[in-house]
Order: structure tokens, then C-alpha cells, then sequence
């Protein structure tokens, strides 16, 4: 009679699980992020990570990255837009998509974190939405919004040895959050970009050096003569005209030229 009752429970539970699973819906959720003033966010800036959670419980029901191109230029940032217009044409263009099994409407939190090689410019965005048994979410899909830029130093290297009294060039890529080129004269225009450098030493802003075009795509550069040997906190900050900002830190240390030559096995 055991053994009965066992396998008529067990029959019961696989029919519920199978009714469940005829009865939900696979529904198909798509996730992109734009850079603000710019283009689809990708894998060229190490793509953004995805969460997908139930907004009510907080159980996670997916996770993804947003992988691929940044999208066509002329469609996104040379023809005039239009109500309805889909900005992500093109098969390459970033974007995660998912796909969720549902029985009913579910209130989605998507919560967005990335670029992963923005450094110090990571964002992590949150959005809501409801989704609907059978009402895939395409084109465009959910979409993000990043302000800010990516602002990379490459000069000088953290706690890089100087001697005192040596020129230190100050030097920093600066980019939209997809990455896309700055240069005079071109769709982000160099000359629109204010890039500074602020020097600190114990905790005093002992200089403010501009950092201008370097002649390469991105590139920003300044210099500065330390005066006092001691250990310089440099931040970086850079605007544009259309409310965008980044910035990065980085330092360096100024001893004597005899203390250098030692650093330096010389």
C-alpha cells in the first residue's frame, strides 16, 4: 500500500511540474546601454554585467553580459532621430537577451554594472519594467543611459620614482563610456573636452595643469616641475559640453637626484 501511495504522489508532482511547465510562457527580455551623446556600450570597454530579479523577492532569475559592437555612427549620431526609431540596427550591435519562462505579468529589477575597463568610471545602473507572458522585449530593448567618461592615466605609472627638479608629463585617455575616439574636429570633438590635472602634496593642491590634445586619438597631455621632494596624488578630472565627466587618480614620488640614482642601481 506504501509503495502505492508512493509512486501516486510522485505522479502527482510530475504532473504538476509538467502542467507548470506547458503553462509558462518563454518570453524574451533584451538589455542594451548607450553611452550618453554616443553610442551602444561593448565589448571594446570589457562589456557590462547583467542581473536579472524578481522587483518583489529579489530572486534572481538571470545573469548575462552585454557583448558586441558599439552600432552603426550614421544611424546613431548623424540621422535625425524620430519617435519609434530603432537605434540598434545591425546584428552586431551590444546587448544581452534573455529568455524567461512566464506564467504571469512579473515586475523586473535589472541592474546593470559596467564598463568592466572603466576602472574608477564604472557605473551601476538600476531599472524597472514589467514583462508579460508572450510580449518580448526586442529592438532597442530595456535601455540604459551612462553618463560619464573613461578616463584611463597612463602617465605618470602609480608611485612612479622621480628626481626632484625633472618635468613630469601628465598624461590621460579620455573617452565616451563605449569608448568611442575624441579627436579635433570629429563627432567628439577634442577641442570640447576640458581634461585637468590636480596636484596634491600632504594634502595641498600645489598645482593645476591643463591637459590638452597630444596629437593621438584620446590622448591628453600636461606637465608639471615638482619643487619639494614627497609623495604627489595627481587627479584627473575631464568634462564635455553635454554634461559628461570622468575622473582617475594616480601618484608619483619626487626624491633627490642622488636618492634617484640609488632607486635606479646606478
Amino acid at each position: 500500500m506504501r509503495k502505492v501511495l508512493g509512486v501516486v504522489f510522485l505522479s502527482l508532482l510530475f504532473v504538476v511540474w509538467f502542467l507548470g511547465t506547458v503553462w509558462a510562457i518563454p518570453t524574451v527580455l533584451t538589455v542594451r546601454v548607450r553611452a550618453h551623446d554616443a553610442k551602444f556600450v561593448g565589448s571594446a570597454v570589457g562589456g557590462l554585467k547583467v542581473a536579472v530579479k524578481d522587483y518583489f523577492t529579489g530572486r534572481l532569475l538571470a545573469t548575462g553580459a552585454i557583448e558586441g559592437g558599439t552600432g552603426d555612427t550614421r544611424v546613431i549620431m548623424k540621422e535625425p532621430g524620430t519617435r519609434g526609431k530603432v537605434l540598434s540596427v545591425g546584428k552586431g550591435t551590444a546587448k544581452v537577451q534573455f529568455t524567461l519562462d512566464l506564467k504571469e505579468p512579473m515586475k523586473l529589477l535589472i541592474e546593470v554594472t559596467g564598463p568592466m575597463a572603466a576602472g574608477p568610471n564604472i557605473h551601476r545602473e538600476v531599472k524597472t519594467t514589467w514583462i508579460v507572458p508572450g510580449q518580448d522585449i526586442k529592438g532597442d530593448g530595456i535601455l540604459f543611459e551612462l553618463y560619464g567618461l573613461i578616463v584611463h592615466v597612463y602617465l605618470p605609472k602609480p608611485h612612479e620614482f622621480y628626481p626632484l627638479g625633472q618635468k613630469v608629463t601628465i598624461g590621460a585617455q579620455v573617452t565616451p563610456m563605449c569608448g568611442c575616439p575624441v579627436r579635433p574636429g570629429f563627432l567628439w570633438d577634442a577641442d570640447e573636452y576640458r581634461v585637468r590635472a590636480c596636484v596634491f602634496l600632504k594634502g595641498k593642491k600645489v598645482a593645476e595643469v591643463p591637459l590638452r590634445y597630444a596629437g593621438k586619438i584620446s590622448h591628453f597631455e600636461g606637465s608639471f616641475t615638482p619643487r619639494v621632494a614627497g609623495g604627489y596624488k595627481v587627479v584627473i578630472t575631464a568634462c564635455d559640453k553635454k554634461n559628461n565627466q570622468g575622473v582617475s587618480v594616480t601618484g608619483l614620488a619626487v626624491v633627490s637626484p642622488k636618492k634617484y640614482r640609488v632607486i635606479l642601481g646606478e
